[in-house]
């Protein structure tokens, strides 16, 4: 049975050229504009139309709201017959508490989306990422959220703030993203001093061996700044390789049957967490848990995908670069956070960093909340360099360094054309939804 409303009485919240068609036992979310006994003014998918209530104890209760759910019963001298909707069928929305809560929910009237506190939420994250409100994007969230107990607004904006980035949304990436883990020097340092301890014999000749693994597996992911320029670059190509590579990617690896050692990559850490495991060794297990999940946030940040907001792709590796400090007793170095990001071009799924065109902001956050960022632009072999730094001490220092750096990138071909250092207050080196996703990072949240 097709159930035909009204003409509109009066221009409605958009143009139509037919009339507002219904269907028996629809279930409508309406606006309501005035009660009047049983008989109701109300805009649906915004129509303004007149609906009538089967009693005027239902009708009652909608004059405190603005929002209410209906079925839809028949039509009677163009008249719509309603019936409220049960409790728990939905819920009459409560009035909003702030202009992005009303923004949402005549959003979701007008998009005929069931009222709900839960659907209200999800409005709003969409909203605050600058996401359209419909059926699609609702359903997108909901199916991720699901596999969450008891979420509320906050996981609605992690959820928002995934599907922003372009970055996959599943209840899987959700709970990664909503871990709030400490940053990568402090789970490295941690779990060095266990891994040593157990490379000493502490667990037995097999435990040892698989930690002797670990440790160079770690080793070989720190950059040692005091090397020369050729050694430095080897480190860096070395531990972009092991920071880079997934474990996902290496067990996708032995699935199509590529040949992979058990002592490859973070396989070792892998056989070693298995081991430890095995021998009730619960606070090894539980470092290593916690360094892979930061791990797997840093590389879940590169699964994204471009998106239309002018934001260019990079990608982002976050590596622990070690240095002696002047002054300091021990000759054991001290590890300091560090980012790195680097634009890279697409061509439909292909990803290629072009060396001849592209932009690196490497940021390194030193002692007592100082800092220094260095943004090279390469265009051609010409290079323009923005120093960044957090003092005007730093900033001396910085630009005392400008001939060598300019000396250095002469030895790789490179002309430097543009050096500026300058002070600058603290902000974010991750865009804006790569910091949404984990406001939990920590040392690499500079940028020029």
């Amino acid at each position: 049975m097709l159930v035909q409303g009204l003409q509109p009485v009066q221009p409605g919240a958009r143009p139509i050229d037919q009339p507002l068609q219904l269907h028996l036992n629809q279930k409508v979310t309406a606006e309501i504009l005035s009660v009047n006994g049983e008989q109701i003014d109300m805009v649906i998918q915004g129509i303004r139309v007149v609906g009538r209530l089967q009693t005027g104890d239902q009708a009652a209760l909608l004059e405190d709201h603005k929002l209410a759910q209906f079925i839809v019963k028949g039509s009677i001298d163009g008249i719509l017959q309603l019936a409220l909707a049960k409790p728990n069928e939905t819920t009459v929305a409560a009035q909003p508490s702030s202009t992005l809560a009303v923004l949402s929910q005549n959003l979701l009237v007008l998009n005929n989306i069931e009222i709900t506190e839960q659907n209200l939420m999800l409005g709003k994250a969409l909203l605050n990422h600058g996401l359209p409100i419909n059926q699609q994007a609702i359903d997108e969230l909901s199916q991720a959220l699901n596999g969450i107990g008891n979420w509320g607004q906050a996981e609605a904006d992690m959820a928002a703030a995934l599907k922003a980035g372009g970055m996959p949304l599943t209840e899987n990436t959700l709970s990664l993203a909503m871990q709030t883990l400490p940053n990568m020097v402090d789970s490295i340092n941690k779990l060095r001093s266990q891994l040593s301890r157990l490379a000493a014999g502490q667990g037995g000749p097999e435990i040892t061996r698989l930690a002797e693994q670990a440790l160079k597996l770690i080793q070989s992911g720190t950059i040692d700044w005091s090397k020369d320029l050729p050694n430095l670059l080897n480190d860096l190509k070395q531990a972009i390789s092991v920071w880079g590579k997934s474990l996902e990617s290496e067990l996708a690896r032995q699935v199509k049957g590529d040949t992979v050692q058990g002592n490859e990559g973070w396989l070792s850490l892998i056989q070693l967490r298995k081991a430890l495991d095995s021998s009730g060794f619960r606070t090894a297990v539980q470092s290593i848990d916690q360094f892979m999940e930061g791990v797997r946030q840093m590389q879940f940040l590169n699964t994204a995908r471009p998106i239309e907001n002018g934001n260019p792709p990079w990608l982002l590796v976050n590596l622990p670069i070690a240095a002696h400090i002047p002054g300091q007793t021990t000759q054991q170095n001290t590890f300091f956070p560090t980012s790195l990001r680097i634009a890279y071009r697409t061509q439909g799924n292909v990803k290629r960093i072009d060396p001849d065109n592209t932009r690196l902001v490497l940021t390194v956050d030193l002692q007592n909340g100082d800092y220094v960022t260095a943004d090279l632009s390469v265009i051609g072999k010409r290079v323009g360099a923005w120093l960044s730094v957090s003092t005007e001490e730093l900033k001396e220092k910085a630009v005392a360094t400008l001939p060598d750096l300019e000396s250095r990138l002469e030895s790789l071909g490179l002309s430097l054309k543009v050096a500026h250092c300058d002070v600058a207050a603290i902000g974010p080196v991750l865009s804006q939804e790569e910091k949404e996703v984990f406001p939990g990072s920590q040392g690499i949240n500079i940028e020029v």
